[in-house]
């Protein structure tokens, strides 16, 4: 007599039972390995979960699968990359990279126990704030200087303190939304200040701040435009006439710079604007910036400006849950100290990068392209991260033969992941961005692409 063929049903009953139990996988060597390496109740864990996946979706178990899902769950996430974009502040990467050399320094600080909230003078508590005021009285000719995890939340901080429950005077072209979603006039309102927009999108005058200070207004604030511009027929107060205006009306004037610009970046092939220098010089009250973006540091906000302002701000309850932690400090002072004694060029990446002359990069990218499929081109850089919005400066760039979004997706999977560009279908490599200790892995992964 024929055999009935098996129905799916008893096929999926078939492959659930041949699902190994919890226990007796724990005690095969491999898992016993990997039991002693992460921990048996963490492999457990993970077992169990890889488990239910097999029954929901009625799969056969692999020993192999459940050893590299067991691995996954313990492996680090945040990897390094190569940043062959040509964006040089590149907040999806992490936006500025540390010098080895300047970490070295900082790390003798942050790895063992350091005096981050302790007088030595005098033998007892001190403050954590003091650690970077000389340098930033030096650089930014600034009264005071506190540091919080970010520049959002030095804004926050700023507003809380200065404007709680008070109208700030802000340019309706200024209420700018940066990367995530974060929108200038939510900081302001979360900060406890009611926004009072002043003049149009594209023209905004002196007189309209003045115009619109009453007795309820805290301050006026000018923020920079993050990530955009407006060109055209526009019209915008110079700094200098808008410190007119608050000093006729008796209200600090504070600055939102953002971007951390601590020298000229003319030289570098961009437009003139005013260093932080500069603006404090010409009677801005307080100011805030971020350290990762032109100062070319770790993640941190600056807030920069008189003692009276700088000091409500360190006084205020806000003040505990934004501050940063010791590592920051310690990368942040020392990049400081690099602006400090006219060592920005040699110390810190981004200035490195911006310094390199077109000839060098040439030379890079043939050097690279030599033996492969690769062609040398023209290219573009930008600096990124919300600074110089609209410019960009010469750069050279590897253009890869083959399919532009197969090659992307191939680089990605490289080890470590190259992170290129897509321009006019062609997949292409930037090396204003590409960092020198890199150039090795982008010579093998091209090798590595023609081989395949």
């Amino acid at each position: 007599m024929r055999k009935a063929a098996a129905s799916p049903a008893d096929s999926a009953a078939d492959v659930l039972r041949s699902i190994p139990s919890v226990e007796r996988i724990l005690s095969t060597p491999a898992f016993v390995s990997l039991a002693s390496e992460f921990g048996r109740e963490r492999v457990k864990d993970a077992v169990a979960r890889h488990l239910a996946s097999l029954r929901e979706g009625r799969v056969e178990w692999d020993e192999a699968a459940a050893i590299a899902a067991v691995q996954a769950r313990t492996a680090p996430k945040l990897r390094p990359v190569i940043n062959a974009t040509g964006v040089i502040i590149h907040t999806n990467l992490g936006r500025s990279p540390i010098d080895p050399r300047l970490w070295e320094t900082a790390a003798s600080v942050v790895t063992g126990y350091s005096n981050l909230e302790f007088d030595l003078e005098a033998g007892e508590r001190g403050k954590r704030d003091e650690h970077l005021t000389e340098v930033c009285q030096s650089l930014f000719g600034c009264e005071a200087a506190i540091l919080t995890n970010n520049n959002a939340a030095a804004v926050l901080l700023l507003l809380s303190a200065i404007a709680a429950k008070k109208e700030v005077v802000v340019s309706r072209g200024e209420l700018v939304e940066i990367g995530g979603g974060f929108r200038v006039p939510d900081v302001i309102q979360q900060g406890g200040a009611k926004l009072r927009e002043v003049g149009t999108t594209n023209r905004t005058r002196a007189r309209d701040y003045a115009e619109a200070i009453t007795k309820r207004t805290a301050a006026i604030l000018r923020v920079h435009r993050s990530n955009f511009d407006i060109v055209g027929f526009t019209a915008t107060p110079s700094v200098a006439e808008l410190v007119e205006v608050a000093r006729a009306k008796k209200v600090p004037m504070l600055y939102d710079e953002g971007t951390g610009r601590v020298v000229d970046l003319a030289p570098y092939g961009f437009p003139a604007a005013p260093a932080i220098r500069e603006l404090i010089g010409a009677g801005v009250d307080a100011l805030t910036c971020s350290t990762d973006k032109l100062i070319g540091a770790t993640q941190g906000g600056l807030i920069l400006g008189s003692e009276e302002i700088v000091g409500r701000c360190r006084r205020h309850p806000l003040m505990r849950a934004l501050r940063a932690g010791k590592e920051s400090y310690a990368v942040i002072g020392e990049t400081l100290r690099a602006f400090a004694t006219a060592k920005h060029e040699s110390a810190i990446p981004i200035y490195r990068m911006l310094a390199t002359p077109i000839e060098e990069l040439r030379r890079r990218a043939n050097d690279l392209a030599r033996g492969t499929t690769a062609t040398v081109k023209d290219s573009t850089a930008v600096l990124g991260g919300g600074t110089t919005p609209t410019e960009t400066i010469p750069s050279v760039a590897l253009a890869v033969e083959g399919r532009a979004t197969d090659l992307q997706r191939r680089f990605l999977g490289m080890t470590p992941p190259i992170v290129g560009r897509i321009v006019d279908e062609v997949f292409t490599l930037d090396l204003r961005t590409v960092l020198p200790e890199d150039l090795a892995a982008v010579r093998k992964a091209l090798a590595l692409k023609d081989e395949g």
